[in-house]
């Protein structure tokens, strides 16, 4: 993972202020993402595309999605405890199932809530 480079692709990005970005017309539809109704619109950030082609690569060689697929599907990813982590049970308000280990977890969680 390359942290050097992003680091100085960050320091280099916060160089131009946020309004001269702003002269890039394309810049919030190369800068923001959707998924359903949820939008994530970092183009009022100083990032340019350098630092974000950065981030996303050291995201990629860490596995993040991999990661953070294990975590949804109730993988034992807390190492320390050899557990799943419900961060997403607690979360959950659309009644579905959380399973772990082929177990619904979730009324144990909305009893104890």
């Amino acid at each position: 993972m390359d942290w050097t480079s992003l680091t100085n692709a960050a320091a280099k990005a916060v160089e131009t202020p946020i309004l001269k970005r702003f002269e890039d017309t394309g810049r919030a539809a190369d800068f923001s993402v959707s998924s359903g109704d949820l939008l994530f619109d970092y183009s009022k950030t100083a990032m340019d595309s350098a630092a974000r082609d950065l981030l996303v690569s050291i995201y990629e060689e860490a596995g993040v999605a991999a990661r953070r697929d294990a975590m949804f599907s109730g993988e034992k990813i807390n190492e320390t405890e050899g557990r799943a982590v419900l961060h997403t049970a607690l979360r959950n308000v659309s009644g579905d199932p959380v399973r772990v280990e082929g177990n619904d977890v979730m009324p144990g969680v909305l009893d104890t809530l």
